[in-house]
């Protein structure tokens, strides 16, 4: 797009040709950034984020002379979540038949009035980069205009560039309407898929065509415990087991479950009937039905199941429920997952279960412990970073910053410090915890919320709560956070 906009130019400056054939080549190059800076603020233009932020703005002058790209890229993630039309500019739909073009090719400005209404709930940076260059790019056309180049600033820039939003508007906003509900088009798979790239929007087409055969519903959970066997005591920690429950045949149907949800375990302690509830750790395709269970202070269920519990003995079972689960992709998607220490057990099959079902989708992990001998499922973890080869990453915080795990054995050959400092890792620990601080660097780096379709958190609220407002002070959509609380007080 630029060399083809850089020979439009020189012919037309050169006056080699006429303005009616440098114009179309003019406009065609602007739609074609237009393209660049729309996938560049859904961070589709590559993976990271600084390449996305710098190839953005490098792109935007081409497509308006008045807006910035990051209140540019603000306003369609804003338009991607709060309008029932998915992408579509109000601006560009109002007003009758005539008017239409002539509101397309001043969209710019109706953006740029959008965003100001805003500022006063935007960051400081963003609102006085969108301020800088409403003010300095106007000035710099204006003093070209005052050195008596006013004509060819018309023909190679100011005219294009119209004439260009009305293509997009036209694209983007009318034609989406007037196409059937169910059209495989480019605009229904975008909506379908705000941040999946264009160049595999083909793929997802395909995908949306095909047929997939209905997955039943998980049965309706009755409210009847169910007396299961015992089939396993495994420890995962000195205070954490996971145990493991032999479904009958008869009763299979009625246990089925989808990743993360849990069961309810009720058993007669000291003379009193208790019931609690567990995270289910096992996938459905396992022949055990497993929930980790670790122990709690002064707690009735998880003493008896950690301490007491034998294989052979038997615990009265409710059937799986709960809502915390994550939906199926066929075209891939990046799920970020946070948890803290038991809040594992239901995100270890729900992350498996999202990998094994798109080969394209990621996952990024970030697990809180005191150390490495608190952490559950380690072993698993381990093998699952190493069967997906690179689709896994998994973040370690470590509050004991004693931990042994924070500081590897030095190899003793220099050679092998050389060859592992160069080695890509996709498991690695840090000291301290997860605080509000450290997620917002993520945030700004790379786990930018544009790059993030699912948050799953799974942490006590005295974790969970500071870090579901961080995700809030970036406007991250709230139906993309699913989050489930668990308790550590004496109610285990």
């Amino acid at each position: 797009m630029l060399a083809l906009g850089g020979l439009a130019s020189w012919l037309a400056l050169e006056h080699l040709v006429t303005p009616w054939l440098t114009v179309p080549m003019h406009v065609t190059a602007m739609f074609g950034m237009f393209v660049v800076v729309h996938e560049c603020a859904h961070h589709a233009a590559g993976r990271l984020t600084w390449f996305n932020d710098v190839t953005g703005r490098l792109a935007m002058p081409f497509v308006s002379a008045f807006g910035s790209f990051p209140a540019a890229r603000h306003l369609h993630l804003q338009q991607h979540r709060q309008n029932a039309g998915g992408h579509l500019t109000p601006w560009n739909l109002r007003g009758p038949r005539w008017q239409l073009p002539l509101r397309w090719m001043v969209t710019d400005l109706w953006h740029v009035w959008a965003y100001l209404k805003q500022t006063a709930d935007r960051p400081q940076l963003e609102v006085a980069e969108a301020l800088g260059v409403l003010v300095l790019v106007p000035g710099m056309l204006a003093a070209v205009i005052g050195t008596g180049h006013g004509w060819q600033l018309v023909v190679v820039y100011l005219l294009p560039q119209r004439l260009a939003l009305g293509l997009t508007g036209w694209w983007s906003d009318w034609f989406p309407r007037r196409q059937p509900i169910d059209a495989l088009s480019y605009h229904r798979v975008h909506s379908r898929y705000p941040n999946l790239p264009f160049y595999r929007y083909p793929q997802a087409r395909r995908a949306d065509g095909t047929p997939s055969p209905a997955t039943p519903p998980p049965p309706a959970c009755p409210d009847v415990f169910h007396p299961l066997p015992v089939s396993s005591v495994r420890p995962l920690t000195d205070c954490a087991v996971e145990v493991g429950f032999t479904v009958p045949p008869q009763l299979r149907e009625e246990f089925r479950f989808t990743p993360g949800q849990h069961v309810v375990l009720r058993a007669v302690l000291d003379g009193e009937l208790v019931a609690r509830s567990y995270a289910i750790s096992s996938s459905p395709s396992d022949p055990e039905l497993r929930v980790a269970v670790k122990q709690v202070p002064e707690g009735r269920m998880s003493t008896y199941a950690t301490t007491g519990l034998r294989p052979g003995d038997r615990v009265e079972v409710l059937p799986p429920s709960g809502q915390f689960t994550v939906g199926p992709s066929r075209t891939g998607k990046h799920v970020v997952a946070i948890a803290a220490g038991v809040g594992i057990a239901p995100l270890l099959p729900m992350l498996s279960h999202t990998l094994a079902d798109s080969s394209r989708s990621r996952v990024t992990l970030l697990y809180i412990n005191r150390c490495g001998a608190d952490t559950l499922f380690a072993d698993e973890l381990g093998a699952l970073v190493r069967r997906f080869e690179g689709r896994l990453r998994v973040d370690h915080f470590r509050t004991d910053e004693r931990d042994p795990d924070l500081r590897p054995l030095r190899p003793a050959r220099p050679f092998d410090s050389i060859a592992s400092a160069l080695a890509i890792c996709f498991e690695r620990y840090h000291p301290g915890g997860l605080d509000p601080g450290r997620l917002r660097s993520l945030l700004d780096c790379r786990l930018h919320p544009a790059k993030v379709d699912e948050w799953l958190v799974c942490a006590p609220p005295e974790v969970a709560d500071p870090l579901r407002e961080v995700l809030t002070e970036h406007h991250v959509p709230a139906a993309t956070v699913h989050s489930e609380r668990f308790c550590t007080a004496a109610t285990g």
